[in-house]
């Protein structure tokens, strides 16, 4: 009795036993994920709707009609794309990057004036009327950086992640406020630490990332193990070969 009693509490504490959970397509992620912004999004060709009236949120293989200004032609591509604002709707504060989220991207079957119709290629959300479109470009794997000790003296920051989200896991992407300008490049390894008693007290190692794609201020950075939740504000140390 005792050992059955203690075989039950034993498959008790165990994960369930389960179909493992497949990891996202690493492309797919780099084209579907935020992006963050020196400044505003212009925005100026959007979606406009659909054939339905009053529909506003679309998928896969749907057509939407779009404003899409001149020099728009049959088999474009476009992201469709809209801002991430706070919970009180405000835009950040000057010096910060403005958040983008990217709903998926679309291709153009037909043009007339400053109209178009498109179909929906892939969805990473649900598209919906009032997103705006950019020129697509095809994601690309990163290779491998040169990599050596992380670099604690000109740390970055975990600045945004996608739709206001405030914390992060492994598997997840979310930007830093270090890119190209910085000389980080696509494959550098980087670590994500915390300060403690205001930087006088030993740090805390959260994690490990990749990053994934690079632009002037800005990169992507894929968390690949955490020892907790990864939050905004964390410090990102690069690592670099040291001379």
């Amino acid at each position: 009795m005792t050992l059955l009693i203690a075989l039950s509490i034993l498959s008790l504490s165990q994960d369930p036993v389960g179909p493992p959970r497949p990891k996202p397509d690493l492309l797919e992620q780099i084209a579907c994920a935020p992006a963050g912004l020196p400044a505003p999004a212009a925005g100026g060709m959007r979606v406009l709707g659909g054939y339905v009236h009053g529909r506003i949120m679309f998928g896969p293989g749907d057509a939407v009609i779009l404003y899409a200004g001149e020099h728009v032609q049959r088999g474009q591509q476009f992201f469709v794309r809209r801002p991430i604002l706070d919970a009180s709707k405000k835009q950040p504060k000057e010096g910060a990057l403005y958040g983008v989220h990217t709903a998926g991207w679309l291709t153009v079957v037909d043009v007339k004036d400053m109209m178009a119709v498109a179909t929906v290629t892939h969805a990473c959300d649900g598209i919906l009327a009032g997103d705006y479109l950019e020129p697509f470009t095809a994601p690309v794997s990163p290779a491998p950086a040169l990599t050596g000790a992380p670099d604690y003296e000109h740390p970055g920051r975990i600045v945004l992640a996608d739709e206001r989200r405030q914390t992060g896991y492994a598997g997840l992407v979310m930007l830093m406020n270090r890119g190209s300008d910085n000389d980080v490049r696509a494959g550098h390894v980087v670590t994500i630490y915390r300060e403690t008693l205001s930087g006088q007290g030993p740090i805390i190692d959260v994690g490990r990332g990749t990053v994934l794609s690079v632009s002037g201020k800005s990169s992507l950075v894929r968390i690949d193990s955490s020892r907790e939740a990864v939050y905004l504000g964390d410090l990102v140390a690069i690592h670099r070969i040291t001379q």
